[in-house]
């Protein structure tokens, strides 16, 4: 280790560069990897934060939450199939208008049992649960950076349904839209608006636990979280490219300190055969090569992630 340090102190502007091409990969490999989680979190946050473990799904929906259809009554089938809590969730997109600048906003609500297990808590104002608004609306934080405010009153953009904003929760995303949690009485006027013949219906029933052996109802799967996530829109497509591209950097930052090395060996080529004549072994001078990679790679692993770390706390 010690001849490993002192031969890169002594080649200081050949090992720099060599140094900087490391740092630059290791950099570009956390880097993605952040923008990885970052964009699977923007499309499945709303999923992942859900106390629940299995959902129970029409088995034609392909695993695909949003597009599965169930009827009300599989609620209480379920139920006296586990011993753990159940309830109904159902998911939407559409949008909304703010009333005062006439916005026209992204949305997906999220419909709940506001006193159930998957009602979030409120960071501002209040839960679903202890409104007294005839159609209270839990909105994602990032809706105040529209300028909306707890009290305000948003419409509904396809049913013109006046919704007013009761608190706002953190963190809430669901297929790179901000989610706004509303109860079932408030969903089921939405869709009386646009079809007076509805009839509710759920996308799934969430499961608070593991006990789901039992659960047997024709024409329904249970599938676990993960597997719901897997299935989201785009949520597969997204990693599996940006891994892709994870992996193909790892390997060239390996051929690229491998090629570097394999150069500079070449050309130690005489330096060897002095250090051999003097009594060294051929294991002796593997070692010394070992660590010099090992120095190399272990300061640009630290440095790439430090710039990485840096960068984040910056685009917070």
């Amino acid at each position: 280790m010690k001849l490993a340090w002192k031969e890169i102190k002594h080649s200081k502007s050949k090992y720099v560069l060599i140094e900087s091409i490391l740092i630059l990969m290791i950099f570009m490999v956390v880097f993605l990897s952040g923008l990885a989680n970052g964009l699977g979190w923007a499309i499945s946050a709303s999923i992942e934060k859900r106390d629940a473990e299995y959902f129970v799904m029409s088995t034609d929906a392909e695993k695909l939450i949003s597009i599965s259809n169930i009827n009300t009554d599989v609620l209480e089938k379920v139920a006296s199939q586990t011993s753990n809590n159940v309830t109904n969730l159902n998911i939407k997109r559409s949008n909304i208008n703010t009333l005062e600048d006439e916005q026209k906003l992204d949305i997906t609500y999220f419909v709940i049992n506001p006193s159930s297990f998957l009602s979030p808590d409120a960071t501002e104002g209040t839960a679903l649960s202890n409104s007294s608004a005839e159609y209270p609306i839990l909105l994602d934080d990032s809706f105040k950076e529209k300028d909306i405010d707890i009290g305000d009153v948003i419409e509904d953009s396809v049913t013109g349904l006046s919704l007013t904003v009761v608190g706002f929760t953190h963190d809430e995303i669901y297929g790179h839209s901000p989610v706004g949690f509303i109860g079932a009485d408030t969903f089921t006027t939405l869709n009386l608006k646009v079809n007076s013949s509805y009839t509710e219906k759920y996308n799934a029933i969430a499961v608070q636990g593991s006990d789901i052996e039992n659960i047997n109802i024709k024409g329904l799967e249970v599938v676990d979280k993960a597997t719901v996530i897997d299935n989201l829109p785009g949520y597969a497509a997204e990693q599996l490219t940006i891994k892709m591209i994870l992996w193909v950097l790892v390997i060239i930052s390996a051929a690229v300190l491998g090629v570097f090395f394999y150069v500079i060996t070449i050309q130690k080529q005489k330096q060897f055969g002095v250090l051999k004549a003097i009594g060294m072994k051929m294991s002796e001078l593997a070692r010394y090569i070992m660590h010099q990679v090992l120095i190399l790679s272990a300061f640009g692993v630290l440095v790439g992630n430090l710039i990485a770390v840096g960068m984040a706390s910056m685009l917070k």
